[in-house]
């Protein structure tokens, strides 16, 4: 059953159907990523609603033409996959300081917990309670079962399946993001599609030469400056360079008074910047372009914040003692709400190179290549701790990866089929380098010389895919896309701790991390497929599908795959996704001009599921289930007016674990932490013209319902505990003023506000087990304050 509430949800859903058809939602995609002749697109235009261009993996390819053009509405109409497109509007609602996590904010079933309030931080997300990223809370389950692309190049880490959010930090560049559901065609499938995908497609060469500058100002010392330029077409070449360099303060900061040590006193300071370049050669019979990307963000984070006062104070505990050390008591109600002592420093990098090539080599058949290569780097850096006096006060975790891999695949159009071939290879390197020490009396130890736990590996993974995609259309108001696809995964570990940490190896030998030998793994499976599109009626169409999907046990804890578990006890985890609803799409019909309705049920088993447990002193705890996840998501778009745009995301659903075991307990039937039961955010986007000048006022509510807390004492979620519910309220006015002055063709000056009403929430909660903040804690409750009340000014110019 979906819950035991399911005749209510159910209601609601409906509910929320009806709403939408009388209120007709407005698209929000105008997502422009062309890899057709830039001949044939205006300068930088605005995209018809719903309208997509891009060679992007998760296109829609039973239905690509040689333009390789993304999908409009039609093509989501006859699509038997569940997409969710989000345009420039979505992009400008998550406010100029917002990172890729928060833009995904707008897609119904996707969650985020953030950790400070601008893309320079790392986030977590999730898709229908299946998640990806850092970002997460202490205790959570591991994090990696989403594939992240740019511009369709993975940037996901083959060795971990982790992405880093503040990879994607400047929303400036983003022009649109698709959002996957499930783990979709076998053609656009990566190395962890479980959950689903999300491609983020940056702005892209244009035919005609233009410029854009922009500057932001806002709350907490923000401030953003970017920039565009395109060098329109020249002879079948065009390209553009784009970036953007941000810095401001964390909307939380260290109580007044605090001992414990913070290198920028009560602010928490982070700085970010992004930087992008994309040329494109167009010729007769396709299109040839590299890419070059680089991103950086680093930011302070400190601790949780204990919800209630006890036996925690803002100057840490005795670590010998297990005692307090006296000062004010450290709880939201005491010490302030966002008030939080120091901890660590986060900063998280990327660079990549890629080329895609695409081809007609005649007879109906394309020809497509990416090549890339990718490296990433992260450094956590520890310099406070809440046990004062603790062995591992600091930490120093500076792993990093690098990748390199190749995608070929062909294109055939046949009479009543679409037929999809080909596969890919990619070779990563990932390091685990970590270093807990403590630099101060009586242990004076460093990093190259930990004290504490260390460890440095290699894993080396070498991931092969092969893939038979056939879109069949016997009948036109008919479309079924059966798939298979092949993969292999290749793991070589090397440890490497001892090399790396020579001295510490014979001082604390204890330390080291590494208990295993050198031991390879190779695994495989295979991954079939079908999705089923069917039009009975006009304006409605009824969708279906199954898909299943294998990833590799995330690599890098200091009790995970190879370091503590033998090569021979490591097997692959296994998703499989059922999906079933209902499309209608109506064109310019009474009031109906672009309005767009989808309506999706899901239900995702998560099975053979590895679960490392992060413990705050570094210790992992090795759990493993088989999770369920089902529910509802709902979207509809239309432009009802020429001057009106509205749109609804509904989302209900319910994850839980069908088995947990944990330390030889058993945990079955309890709910997966941090999804919330249901999501909802619906809004208004107006426009007139005043004077000349255009006006945009903008309004939206986002719901986010309650969501299980996971419990540190008993190493499970929680069966009973929740965080709660909260609503944010935003309002933003954007204007464009027109201009009159040779190659100046107009200024823009945008105002948005962001949780208007300053609503006090935490945006996750849990128990803590007293390893963080002392014995006396146990049992208390931590969380996460969101963002108060933020205020952003920007202006930008067109050239």
């Amino acid at each position: 059953m979906f819950c035991q509430n399911r005749y209510k949800l159910l209601t609601i859903a409906l509910a929320a159907v009806g709403f939408c058809s009388v209120l007709p939602i407005s698209a929000h995609a105008g997502v422009t990523a062309p890899t057709k002749s830039a001949r044939s697109l205006q300068s930088n235009r605005s995209v018809a609603v719903g309208e997509v261009s891009s060679n992007a993996t998760t296109h829609l390819n039973e239905y690509d033409t040689t333009n390789h053009q993304l999908p409009t509405h039609k093509q989501l109409y006859k699509s038997g996959i569940s997409i969710k497109v989000l345009g420039h509007n979505e992009v400008e609602a998550a406010g100029p300081a917002a990172g890729g996590a928060a833009i995904l904010n707008y897609a119904p079933g996707v969650n985020v917990l953030a950790s400070y309030g601008t893309g320079a931080a790392k986030a977590q997300i999730s898709i229908d309670g299946i998640k990806q990223g850092w970002g997460n809370p202490n205790g959570t389950e591991a994090a990696h079962s989403i594939s992240i692309s740019f511009d369709g190049i993975p940037m996901n880490d083959p060795a971990t399946g982790l992405w880093q959010s503040p990879e994607i930090n400047q929303s400036s560049i983003i022009k649109g993001v698709n959002v996957t559901y499930g783990p979709g065609n076998p053609q656009d499938r990566w190395f962890n599609n479980i959950g689903g995908g999300v491609d983020f497609v940056p702005l892209q060469p244009t035919a005609k030469p233009g410029a854009k500058v922009g500057i932001s100002y806002g709350s907490y010392d923000f401030k953003n400056i970017y920039f565009n330029v395109r060098t329109g077409d020249v002879d079948g070449f065009s390209a553009i360079l784009a970036g953007g360099v941000s810095s401001g303060n964390s909307f939380l900061n260290v109580p007044t008074g605090s001992t414990l040590y913070s290198p920028s006193g009560t602010a928490l300071p982070s700085h970010s910047y992004a930087w992008f370049f994309k040329a494109r050669k167009t010729f007769k019979k396709g299109d040839d372009s590299f890419g070059a990307y680089l991103a950086s963000g680093s930011a302070y984070k400190p601790y949780d914040i204990l919800l209630y006062p006890g036996g925690a104070t803002i100057n840490g505990y005795n670590y010998t003692t297990g005692n307090a050390v006296p000062g004010p008591q450290y709880s939201e109600q005491t010490s302030g709400y966002y008030g939080a002592v120091p901890y660590k420093i986060d900063t998280n990098s990327t660079w990549m190179l890629y080329n895609k090539l695409n081809v007609d080599i005649g007879s109906g058949t394309t020809l497509h290549n990416d090549i890339w290569y990718r490296n990433g780097n992260r450094l956590h850096n520890r310099y406070a701790a809440y046990g004062v006096g603790a062995p591992n006060t600091n930490e120093y975790n500076n792993p990093h990866s690098s990748t390199y891999g190749d995608k070929l695949w062909f294109d055939s159009n046949l009479p009543y089929n679409d037929v999809a071939f080909g596969g890919y290879f990619i070779k990563g390197r990932e390091n685990s380098r970590n270093a807990f020490f403590s630099s101060y009396a009586p242990y004076y130890a460093s990093r190259f010389v930990p004290n504490d736990k260390y460890r440095s590996d290699y894993l080396d993974v070498t991931d092969l895919a092969a893939f038979l995609q056939d879109h069949i259309h016997p009948i036109s108001s008919l479309d079924i896309t059966p798939g298979v696809r092949i993969v292999s995964f290749d793991m070589n570990y090397t440890p490497f701790t001892t090399q790396y940490f020579p001295e510490a190896s014979i001082l604390y030998p204890k330390g080291n991390q590494s208990k295993l030998p050198a031991s390879s793994r190779n695994l495989s499976a295979v991954e079939p497929s079908i999705h089923i599109s069917w039009r009975p009626i006009r304006h409605l169409a009824l969708y279906a599908g199954y898909s299943e999907a294998y990833q590799t046990p995330a690599f890098g804890g200091p009790g995970g795959p190879f370091q503590a578990l033998p090569a021979s006890s490591i097997s692959l985890e296994k998703g499989q996704n059922y999906q079933a609803g209902f499309k209608v799409k109506v064109s310019n019909d009474g009031l109906f001009h672009h309005f767009f309705l989808n309506t999706n049920w899901f239900f995702t088993r998560f099975s053979n599921q590895y679960l490392p447990i992060t413990l705050a002193n570094g210790n992992v705890i090795n759990a493993y289930g088989t999770s369920d996840y089902e529910g509802v998501n709902i979207y509809a778009v239309d432009n009802p007016l020429y001057w009106l745009h509205l749109f609804a995301n509904l989302s209900l659903q319910k994850a839980y674990f069908s088995k947990y075991t944990v330390n030889g307990g058993n945990y079955n039937g309890l709910p997966v932490a941090n999804v919330p039961s249901s999501t909802l955010n619906i809004g208004a986007y107006m426009k007139y013209y005043y004077s000349g000048v255009l006006v945009e006022p903008r309004f939206w509510v986002q719901y986010t319902g309650p969501q299980s807390m996971f419990n540190n004492i008993e190493n499970a979620p929680s069966a009973t505990a929740k965080t709660p519910a909260y609503t944010l309220v935003n309002l933003s006015v954007h204007t464009h003023v027109p201009m009159h002055v040779n190659y100046l063709k107009n200024v823009s000056i945008d105002v948005d506000v962001l949780n208007l009403l300053g609503r006090q929430y935490n945006t996750y909660e849990y128990i803590t087990s007293g390893g963080t903040f002392g014995p006396s804690t146990a049992g208390d409750i931590a969380g996460w304050p969101g963002a108060p009340r933020t205020v952003y000014v920007s202006l930008s110019a067109n050239f």
